[in-house]
């Protein structure tokens, strides 16, 4: 398969079958027990890599690649960090940039595509 094909694949599975289902994982809301495993995963794997970042990140620019619906973005950007954010689903990036406090949305650029295109 090619690589504009794989890329279309996995835009369509997260820009459209998965938004719902990565929303209220992302969320408080209240989810089965399997997904509350996967939720508690994302939630120690983004709490490591965090932990191997200075708490002070001002003057720093960091890319968050596939943002997502924005947990470790807000983090980044409560930080001091300038963020810029990207995914592939225009749909994500929308609950990403919709759940930013106010307060942070000067730190943090958003955008959505391949990260890897030129046009990025």
């Amino acid at each position: 398969m090619s690589y504009d094909a794989t890329r279309d694949r996995v835009e369509h599975y997260f820009d459209r079958t998965a938004t719902k289902v990565w929303e209220r994982l992302t969320s408080d809301a209240p989810v089965s027990r399997i997904r509350e495993t996967v939720r508690k995963g994302r939630d120690q794997m983004r709490d490591k890599l965090l932990s191997a970042l200075p708490s002070d990140l001002n003057g720093v620019r960091v890319l968050d690649a596939g943002c997502g619906a924005g947990q470790m973005t807000q983090e980044l950007a409560q930080r001091g960090a300038d963020v810029v954010a990207v995914d592939i689903s225009p749909s994500l990036v929308k609950i990403a940039s919709d759940r930013l406090p106010d307060h942070l949305k000067s730190r943090v650029t958003f955008a959505s595509g391949d990260m890897l295109s030129v046009d990025h």
